[in-house]
């Protein structure tokens, strides 16, 4: 699958310092410190986002309590866009510049990344432990790797190989295409989930508030009122509309990442990365995913070497700003 570490490059000179990684998302600031040109991640703490004002405040109290460290570098991945002078998270109200997070790290080096390209950066350095198979064959090492999260949203990057073990991370937004309805079934489903004036986009379905609006869709009176309640009564049984729920997010989810792999030809694997995944792998392995996953007519043949994997690696993130900053 990969390797933890790496050359060096441009930060060899820097062996006696470490470099700070953070993933930042809406709830919580995740921060590590990786010795320059490794991927291993150490020192890792989760911060609550609401115990700080900024996200510069966040990076200032992680740096505090590890002093001893000195970092020479830091990348920080947020689930935000990254382009323009001044960034703001999606789901916070945090504004910031990249030279107001690198003086908060006391960096001298500063990297900035979108949290996919930072999880596009991690899947070569995956180890066969932090990854669950399901279905197709393994990959040779260079070859085309999407990843997709249903979470928050519907997010997704690709990774290409550059030649010598470089890599280069695309962001994408799958979220925002349109949900693949196939059915009539399907397509009342959707309608139910549709408001007045709206465009119905994937993630509207494939992301936590999706599945809530799924579940809501044919149960309007039903007793479920979380993402989480409406997964784990669907995987257990315990609520039919939920069981059905949980059902149709899996095919949709197939068909998704089936046309990303397709659209890519993602030859080196599609991983699914975030919190709703991990708890959907034996649902994953026993249902139709993997024959949805493949349903592509007349070239189907194309699809079924794809290996699609799910990442249980709690921090992957961190993982690939470590590997994006080395690189």
């Amino acid at each position: 699958m990969g390797h933890r570490a790496m050359a060096g490059g441009a930060l060899r000179g820097l062996m006696g310092e470490l470099v700070l990684v953070g993933d930042i998302g809406g709830t919580n600031s995740r921060f590590g410190a990786v010795a320059p040109g490794e991927t291993r991640v150490r020192d890792i703490a989760t911060l609550r986002n609401d115990r700080f004002g900024s996200l510069e405040e966040a990076i200032s109290h992680y740096v505090a309590d590890h002093a001893g460290h000195g970092f020479s570098a830091a990348a920080i991945a947020v689930a935000a866009p990254t382009a323009g002078e001044t960034i703001g998270l999606t789901n916070r109200n945090w504004r910031f510049t990249r030279e107001s997070l690198r003086k908060a790290a006391g960096a001298r080096r500063f990297l900035l990344l979108n949290d996919f390209e930072a999880l596009a950066h991690s899947l070569p350095h995956l180890g066969p432990d932090e990854v669950i198979r399901i279905g197709g064959e393994e990959p040779h090492v260079d070859e085309v790797k999407i990843v997709l999260g249903p979470g928050t949203g519907l997010g997704m990057a690709t990774l290409a190989p550059r030649g010598g073990g470089r890599w280069l991370a695309l962001a994408g937004e799958v979220g925002h295409t349109h949900l693949p309805v196939a059915t009539r079934e399907e397509f009342e489903w959707r309608q139910k989930m549709t408001r007045p004036g709206e465009t119905f986009t994937s993630e509207d379905a494939l992301s936590g508030g999706g599945l809530l609006r799924m579940y809501r869709a044919i149960a309007p009176q039903g007793p479920l009122s979380a993402p989480e309640e409406v997964l784990a009564a669907g995987l257990s049984g315990a609520d039919r509309q939920a069981q059905r729920t949980v059902n149709q997010f899996i095919t949709w989810l197939a068909r998704v990442a089936g046309d990303a792999a397709m659209a890519m030809q993602a030859k080196g694997g599609v991983y699914l990365a975030g919190g709703i995944a991990p708890a959907l792998i034996e649902k994953l392995k026993s249902s139709a995913f993997r024959a949805m996953f493949e349903d592509k007519g007349k070239i189907a043949y194309v699809m079924k070497p794809i290996p699609v994997y799910v990442i249980v690696d709690k921090f992957p993130a961190l993982k690939g700003c470590a590997a994006a900053i080395a690189e």
